[in-house]
């Protein structure tokens, strides 16, 4: 395109979130170029502008883009930010949850089999999160492909001589030399199933199970040699030949009883010496190929996520409508989330937390990943906790959920369930169904437990399945994952399920709900959301998991008006556009003074039943107040967010009204105020330490806009990483701007109205 022919066109924020997404060369003015900063960190790109634009240069955070080409968006002209993709938001969100344990095997790759579980084109959902578990599968190589088909080749090939041999016999012929069977024919090479789509299942137990046979053939060599056994078929006949040829010569002298009696002896003992020698050599080994495979996941956690086959797959099965915006992944845990093209991304944060053993082997744990998507934040959490069905096990899963939950996303030290709009657990999260729940029995044998599960499975009594699910009771309980919402499975369990089979369960096992969706959102957005399915996907059988699918319906946030008027949608520079028309943002303190805020007051605040968090049992507690959004709520003028006195050495804290600050919003209007949240963060002073996290409350300010401004009590549990932590009661009304000057005047005459001296009081001077 000539420059003389046409005018730069105008650009806006949409379309530098558009050129994220791969394109010809030469197809765009922009240009891009990233570089990978750290292993698993999300790629800088910096986007160069031609100079007749007016625009600064502006960073994005986005995933690296597939090698894959897009379709390039439209190049016509942009419309102005009033009416661009970008700020004219969408009514409603819909989103796709999909979660599968993988089981160490190879997919289906025929789309239209994937597509039971994961739409084909992306079924017009505008963002799909997708977690695997135990998804370390690799496709193997030409060499290893065609070393298999050789081995079946002389597999058939026995197989014939054998038939071969079996019809001679039948006729009374000998058979020739070429269909002689085999004897030595490796019986452990078996075929290895093919699942629905005529396809292998692969895993990275091939060089784990080619290593152990190596082992035991070298066990056996050595045992061979030691006990002086002939090593090879020749050896074997040489001994027995010379024997039989020299029959004139005399036999050696045979020994003593007693003398042979101690040869075994001493055999016996050589053997077990050699036996602990040997499995002391297995063990070795084994911790080796643990160290091998420990050490090629984190070296294939450095390549791209396109190199894990699947998601090639799953990039493909999508099709060019959708980016990955993001992905975390840890050994063999992944997490995947895609988002529709018309869509700008921003304030994209991930995490992953190990929960293995000694909570830093990556085999269990949670997958983090939160973004901002059409002003609605969400978070999605892909988990697989502890296995088993003890309750040790399950005293683990609860602790994995609490230790996931701390993960630093977002605010410090507030929790990710208590800052974003909306919030998504899943995984195989490992509960199990327990039928002692509804039917206690001590004398329940196991094989017993699996026949009674059977049969509710059978009979299709989803309800009770459900009701003695162990997850259902831990959050009822209040044990873990508190003010979470779990999706009821109107469905058969998803483990564990007979590999290529469909109805099948393996009857080891106790049939459970293993693989989950919850989700969770801020107080005031709660209806907002809509669950629109829950499924199981039967028809994909490669796995000894079904997979699980959930979609959801979200309207999204509205945006404040504030964003463009304060400093903080952030705190950065105002937008290019008002820039290059002269404006600029108000600040803080000129809001204050124009009478722009918002002022919310607390009185008799108090707590009780909190933590002890020292030594003595006891804690110091103080609160901290911050909103959703961050920028609405003014700070101190130090930078730091309003706080309340601490109260030493109690667990039943009440303050002063004086003792608790006067907070003022940055907000004018009352519809900015409603889609605010208030965040009370309880902390513990430590003296000579960092102060200890003691549990958090979010209350939406939405019912406390009143048309007559008055205080409205509020009594919310205290939660901390997904468990109570205590309670919090007190009052709190909100004030707006057009509404001070009425309550102050109202407050005016009320303490007029308070006589000095009450009735039978006296007042005497001395």
């Amino acid at each position: 395109m000539e420059a003389a022919e046409h005018e730069p066109p105008a650009l806006s924020m949409q379309d530098v979130d558009l050129r994220l997404s791969p394109r010809p060369s030469g197809a765009s003015s922009l240009h891009h170029r990233s570089s990978n900063t750290s292993v698993g960190s999300a790629s800088t790109v910096t986007v160069l502008v031609p100079p007749d634009c007016e625009l600064d240069p502006v960073q994005v955070s986005a995933e690296s883009p597939p090698p894959s080409p897009r379709r390039s968006p439209s190049r016509g002209p942009v419309p102005p930010p009033s009416q661009s993709p970008s700020s004219k938001a969408t009514a409603a969100l819909r989103v796709f949850v999909g979660s599968w344990n993988v089981g160490n095997a190879m997919p289906p790759k025929r789309p239209e089999t994937l597509s039971a579980w994961i739409p084909v084109g992306g079924g017009g959902f505008d963002v799909l999160a997708i977690g695997l578990q135990e998804s370390s599968y690799r496709e193997k190589s030409a060499s290893e492909t065609e070393r298999e088909t050789t081995r079946r080749a002389s597999r058939i090939s026995a197989e014939a001589a054998a038939s071969a041999a079996a019809l001679a016999e039948m006729h009374g012929q000998r058979p020739s030399g070429g269909l002689q069977d085999d004897d030595d024919d490796d019986d452990d090479d078996d075929e290895e199933g093919d699942n629905e789509d005529g396809e292998e299942d692969e895993g990275d137990d091939d060089d784990d199970v080619d290593d152990d046979e190596d082992d035991e053939e070298e066990e056996d060599g050595e045992a061979e040699q030691e006990h002086g056994a002939p090593a090879s078929k020749n050896s074997a006949r040489g001994p027995v030949e010379a024997a039989g040829s020299s029959s004139t010569s005399t036999s050696a002298a045979v020994a003593p009883l007693p003398t042979l009696v101690g040869e075994v002896m001493v055999t016996k003992a050589r053997r077990k010496k050699k036996k602990k020698r040997l499995r002391a050599k297995k063990s070795i080994r084994k911790v080796s190929r643990l160290v091998r495979q420990v050490s090629s996941n984190l070296r294939d956690s450095v390549v791209e996520a396109l190199d894990y086959p699947f998601n090639r797959q799953l990039f493909l099965h999508l099709g060019t409508e959708y980016a990955l915006v993001g992905k975390v992944e840890l050994l063999e845990m992944r997490l995947f989330v895609y988002v529709h093209v018309k869509h700008s991304v921003s304030q994209v944060e991930k995490l992953s937390i190990p929960t293995g053993i000694g909570s830093v082997l990556g085999n269990k744990g949670g997958l983090i990943f939160k973004c901002v998507v059409q002003n609605t934040s969400l978070c999605f959490v892909s988990c697989h906790l502890a296995a088993h069905q003890d309750q040790k096990f399950l005293d683990k899963r609860n602790s994995d959920c609490a230790s996931i939950l701390a993960g630093h996303v977002g605010l410090k030290h507030v929790q990710l369930d208590c800052q974003f709009d909306h919030c998504f657990w899943f995984g195989d999260l490992n509960y199990r169904v327990d039928l002692n729940y509804s039917n206690p029995r001590a004398d329940r044998a196991h094989a017993q437990h699996v026949d009674e599960v059977l049969a509710l499975v059978r009979a299709k009594n989803w309800t009770l399945l459900n009701a003695n699910d162990q997850l259902r009771h831990q959050i009822d309980l209040k044990r873990a994952l508190v003010g979470w919402e779990l999706l009821p499975a109107k469905f058969p369990p998803t483990f564990k399920r007979v590999r290529h089979t469909t109805d099948q369960f393996n009857p080891q096992r106790v049939p459970s709900y293993c693989d989950r969706v919850l989700h969770k959102s801020l107080p005031g957005l709660r209806r907002r959301l809509k669950c629109q399915s829950f499924q199981c996907v039967e028809s994909i059988t490669t796995s000894d998991h079904k997979p699980v699918r959930a979609t959801f319906r979200i309207a999204t946030t509205p945006r404040l008006s504030t964003t463009d008027l304060v400093d903080g949608a952030g705190g950065g520079r105002a937008s290019p556009l008002r820039r290059r028309l002269g404006l600029r943002r108000r600040t803080p303190s000129a809001a204050a003074e124009a009478g722009m805020l918002t002022v919310v007051e607390l009185q008799e605040l108090s707590a009780k039943d909190l933590l002890g968090m020292d030594m003595s049992g006891l804690s110091d507690p103080y609160i901290k107040f911050y909103s959703i959004p961050e920028f609405v709520l003014q700070r101190e003028a130090n930078g730091s967010s309003p706080t309340t006195a601490t109260m030493m050495n109690t667990l039943e804290p009440t303050w002063r009204d004086d003792q608790v600050p006067t907070l003022s919003l940055l907000c004018a209007t009352e519809q900015d105020v409603r889609s605010t949240h208030l965040v009370l963060l309880f902390m513990d002073y430590d003296a000579t330490s960092a102060d200890d996290m003691m549990g958090v409350v979010v209350l939406a300010l939405d019912r406390f806009c009143l048309a007559r401004p008055r205080f409205v009590p509020f009594d919310a549990d205290i939660v901390r990483h997904g468990k109570p932590a205590g309670r919090v009661t007190g009052k709190l009304r909100v004030l707006l701007p057009h509404q001070r000057e009425a309550v102050e005047r109202r407050d005016s005459k009320s303490a007029a109205a308070v006589p000095l001296v009450h009735p039978g009081c006296q007042c005497c001077l001395s």
